[in-house]
């Protein structure tokens, strides 16, 4: 009989593709966000504050190429059938535990001495280890116990996220938002206030197209009326939710396998999850000053926990779907996810309603003097479920211990 031949793993040479994209795609924007910088410098386009931001994201960028690498190693030594090095994970959550606690204090110290953090590289290397770490613990704890697969699955599953699901997910909101914006095009259209704006348009750029202050109080009062303000919520509240809790797992959609676990795919998915949640958190957390740099980091302590806990339960039930068939729990999963993710967007748009300019509801209304409680409560409530959720696939994943027969039955 003729030995049979060794077949290519197919997956890993997606995965290698997807490493090498990302690990370009991101240089390349380094180098254009480098170049920038020297053009600049140059030329005298770029203010102090915009010259410290490119160079933040520059950085940042850096940051996320190098997610890839390692997903770019184990991919190469799988196709060339090296042995895959077995991961010990008995003691992760631990010292997960011990790198939170360790946190705690140094960010402390940089929030009473910020002259730590004028340095770009130095900011986005410690805001990348304050964000992950409590990202990693996360992930750990909802996880433990639980199978995992291999490293090669782990980096696998960030990599894609990464560089194939997040670009996907900004493509959908960016369109979804561009179709409500067509809608609300044609309503603004037939407003009555909408005439005297396109005269005073028209007017100022053939007067002085570089001044447009006059239009731009004009169209900030359109953009407060209640009907565009409310448009706007409910884009960030329903819209984004639903489409992010969609796409977030979008790994497990290509590569589930029908002899996964549940519990394989409830880890999965809160690893999906915390790689969606660290692009997202580092960018928003860069993007801020130093004097709100720590009030953001905290808020996305929360927000990366809603992310990991949504994509974990989408992750459960998606291999739940396709191994039993429940596609009733998955589609109830979903609604649940994206319910909880609109509800967290809500209130933390109440608890920073003195810095978003809405009007609709008073900073004096009681919703939004105990929105900060809500959230509080959502936090306790997300790490309770994790915990619970934790606890269920343990015991789903333990065999049962048959009861030996009586010693006179047996013969």
């Amino acid at each position: 009989m003729l030995p049979q031949p060794v077949k290519t793993h197919v997956p890993s040479i997606f995965q290698l593709i997807i490493s090498l994209i990302g690990l370009v795609t991101s240089v390349m924007a380094v180098v254009f966000l480098w170049f920038m910088l020297r053009l600049g410098g140059s030329m005298q386009m770029l203010v102090e504050t915009s010259d410290r931001q490119v160079r933040l994201f520059m950085w940042l960028t850096l940051v996320i190429a190098l997610v890839s690498v390692p997903s770019l190693i184990v991919s190469i030594r799988r196709l060339a059938r090296l042995p895959q090095k077995p991961v010990k994970r008995q003691s992760l959550l631990l010292i997960a535990s011990i790198a939170f606690l360790v946190l705690i204090p140094l960010v402390f110290m940089c929030y009473q001495y910020p002259a730590l953090l004028d340095s770009a590289l130095g900011q986005v290397v410690f805001t990348t280890l304050a964000v992950a770490v409590p990202l990693w613990w996360f992930v750990e704890l909802g996880s433990y116990k639980l199978r995992r697969g291999s490293l090669q699955r782990f980096w696998g599953l960030i990599n894609f996220e990464v560089f194939a699901g997040m670009p996907l997910i900004i493509f959908f909101e960016v369109l979804a938002i561009a179709a409500v914006m067509i809608v609300g095009g044609v309503w603004l259209v037939n407003q009555v206030d909408f005439i005297p704006l396109l005269m005073t348009l028209q007017t100022q750029l053939m007067i002085d197209p570089q001044d447009l202050s006059i239009l731009s109080e004009q169209a900030s009062q359109i953009f407060q009326k209640p009907g565009v303000m409310v448009t706007g919520l409910l884009v960030i509240v329903i819209l984004i939710p639903l489409v992010e809790e969609i796409f977030k797992p979008l790994a497990l959609w290509f590569f589930i396998k029908k002899q996964w676990s549940p519990a394989e795919g409830f880890s999965a998915g809160l690893i999906c999850g915390a790689a969606f949640a660290l692009v997202e958190s580092l960018t928003a957390v860069v993007s801020v000053t130093q004097d709100n740099w720590l009030p953001t980091l905290i808020a996305r302590v929360g927000t990366g926990l809603l992310h990991i806990l949504a994509s974990g339960l989408t992750g459960w039930a998606l291999v739940s779907a396709w191994r039993d068939r429940k596609f009733i729990r998955l589609a109830i999963t979903y609604l649940v996810s994206a319910l909880l993710h609109g509800t967290w967007n809500f209130f933390a748009i109440l608890y920073g309603l003195d810095n978003t300019g809405i009007s609709l509801i008073s900073p004096d209304a009681v919703i939004v003097k105990i929105s900060p409680w809500i959230l509080g409560v959502l936090i306790v409530g997300m790490l309770g479920t994790l915990i619970f959720m934790n606890k269920k696939m343990q015991d789903s994943t333990t065999p049962s211990i048959i009861p030996s027969l009586p010693v006179e039955t047996i013969g």
